[in-house]
């Protein structure tokens, strides 16, 4: 009886930690950013001083890049499972490649992120003309 009972267990065991670790991933699941209200909300979440005027999103909804409404930009980019906003400081680096806004840190070590705003790209790549640092490569 105890030779049955013991692998019986420890399958039982096994299998609950399936479980578990199955809906923890669903939970989590792969976040995006829905839509312009959306990345203004998490703006406004991020920085209480923040105002949001405009944003944009990505095309596939992994980060946004939002105008306050005193000038200010704050791009929205994936931590985790949820989101995190940081207002731009110089020094900060933007290569505009046709339709992809590539952003982040100056220095190489950081993470940067590369946004495909579409037709949206150039107009933004100007709005931060000043805020960003561009080095040549």
């Amino acid at each position: 009886m105890i030779l049955i009972a013991v692998p019986a267990s420890i399958a039982a065991v096994a299998l609950a930690a399936g479980v578990a670790a199955l809906v923890m991933r669903r939970r989590r699941g792969d976040p995006r950013i829905a839509d312009v209200e959306e990345a203004m909300a998490i703006a406004a979440d991020a920085d209480a001083e923040f105002e949001p005027a405009e944003a944009v999103v990505d095309r596939a909804g992994y980060g946004a890049l939002v105008r306050g409404a005193d000038g200010r930009h704050m791009l929205i980019r994936p931590r985790g499972n949820r989101f995190e906003g940081r207002v731009l400081r110089m020094p900060y680096f933007a290569r505009l490649d046709r339709r992809y806004l590539t952003l982040g840190p100056s220095r190489r070590m950081s993470g940067r992120i590369i946004l495909d705003l579409g037709d949206a790209a150039p107009v933004w790549a100007r709005r931060l003309e000043g805020v960003v640092h561009r080095r040549r490569r």
